[in-house]
């Protein structure tokens, strides 16, 4: 059984994976944090907006994840970026923007996690959850995306 996992995203990157624009999500951090070498491929990945509700969810198709014990290299991560292809297609400047919010962190991160993104899905829900800390990442448990939903809306409700 899959494990589902509560991710917190900003705009524009959570709408341009709903829409099928981006189809990586990469987490990058100075400290080994999940979902760094905490998930799995064909778990779920429930997205929240921050701040807002959720919003949709979808399954982890491939795992890439890096480590360096001083600070992730930039030669590195162009490399990485050509390997798989972090392109934002049909949105002039966007991958731009996106790969240099991403390179500003990574030279001062130690871990990243690229997760390949498919069966993306949109949820209509008004659930706002009740975090009680600053946590981008949340590994909410084993079962499916609609399990978990269920038993957000009833704890949050």
């Amino acid at each position: 059984m899959p494990k589902t996992h509560l991710a917190i995203l900003i705009q524009p990157w959570l709408d341009l994976i709903l829409d099928g624009h981006k189809t990586i999500e990469t987490r990058i951090s100075k400290v080994k944090v999940p979902p760094y070498e905490s998930i799995d491929v064909g778990d779920h990945v429930i997205m929240k907006e921050r701040g807002g509700p959720i919003k949709g969810a979808f399954e982890v198709d491939e795992i890439e994840t890096y480590y360096s014990d001083s600070q992730l290299d930039s030669m590195v991560f162009d490399e990485i970026c050509n390997k798989v292809s972090l392109d934002i297609f049909g949105l002039e400047g966007i991958e731009i923007a996106y790969r240099q919010s991403i390179l500003n962190k990574w030279c001062n991160s130690k871990y990243a996690t690229f997760l390949h993104v498919k069966n993306v899905q949109h949820i209509e829900t008004d659930l706002l959850l009740k975090k009680k800390n600053r946590k981008a990442w949340i590994i909410l448990g084993e079962g499916t995306t609609e399990e978990w939903i269920q038993q957000l809306s009833i704890v949050n409700g």
